[in-house]
């Protein structure tokens, strides 16, 4: 029963993308509301990009990890937090003309580190029953 709630909250989410992606498309009018649809869009964007990457990071820990469904599925959820969170710093740098690549590999290995570190930490815990 746990585990099926992550499988229903990223549903969730790819309905809430849909809905948002329809009313963006069907009932604003970019022209005369540029920062409502950029908006709409950005908010859609970002929840498309956690609901993908998790199923992403859900595959990728199936294959190289030997750990419980419930632990894969867990840290899956966290990863994908974590590059939901890495997705919105570097699009917020990219609107607000302040992106460069060395903020980009600062936040890539800012990236690669913490998700290491949460792996390396989960692995040193014990499993739970």
């Amino acid at each position: 029963m746990k585990l099926r709630f992550y499988y229903i909250a990223s549903i969730i989410k790819l309905i809430l993308w849909l809905i948002i992606i329809i009313i963006t498309y069907t009932s604003i009018n970019i022209y005369e509301d540029p920062i409502i649809g950029i908006s709409l869009w950005f908010i859609g964007s970002f929840i498309f990009i956690r609901w993908l990457s998790f199923f992403l990071f859900l595959r990728w820990q199936k294959l190289f990890r030997q750990k419980t469904q419930e632990r894969i599925i867990k840290d899956s959820y966290k990863l994908s937090l974590l590059f939901w969170i890495y997705s919105i710093i570097n699009i917020l740098l990219l609107i607000l003309w302040s992106w460069t690549k060395i903020f980009w590999a600062i936040l890539l290995a800012w990236f690669i580190i913490i998700h290491i570190l949460l792996l390396e930490r989960q692995h040193e815990q014990p499993e739970e029953q």
